[in-house]
């Protein structure tokens, strides 16, 4: 913002002097209308409203990409709620089928260990009969 200041300033410097070292009248016309005016004072007057009309036409783009960027993170929001919807109704999903209640972060929770009765089943023996086999014949 200091910057824009200082460069403001310094234009109306070089305006003033330009008007002051351009002292004789000219006759302005447009349409219907006619004026005797200073030549500087007239050209300061036309660049401060070449200013001013940039500024207005910058204004404009900025308030565009404003709306622009508006709708983005208004579709985005939504977006993220439609997720954070989703995802608690998978949470929720998961927890009725685990019989669990709803919790902020899930952690996964340990797998108990179950003492079984040793398993039989049958393998191949080294003449191809099949032949029962428990557990303890399996892991040695």
């Amino acid at each position: 913002m200091r910057s824009y200041a200082l460069a403001i300033a310094f234009s109306v410097l070089l305006s003033a002097v330009y008007a002051f070292q351009n002292p004789g009248d000219i006759t302005v016309r447009f349409l219907l209308w006619s004026r005797e005016v200073p030549q500087g004072i007239w050209e300061a007057a036309v660049f401060a409203a070449g200013c001013v009309l940039m500024w207005i036409v910058s204004l404009s783009a900025h308030l565009e990409i404003r709306g622009k960027y508006r709708h983005q993170i208004k579709e985005q929001e939504t977006k993220i709620k439609k997720l954070e919807d989703e995802r608690l109704a998978f949470l929720r999903t998961a927890a009725k089928d685990h019989e669990t209640p709803v919790r902020a972060s899930v952690e996964p929770e340990p797998i108990p260990i179950v003492e079984t009765e040793p398993i039989t089943t049958y393998e191949p023996s080294a003449n191809g009969e099949h032949v029962l086999a428990t557990d303890e014949d399996i892991l040695s």
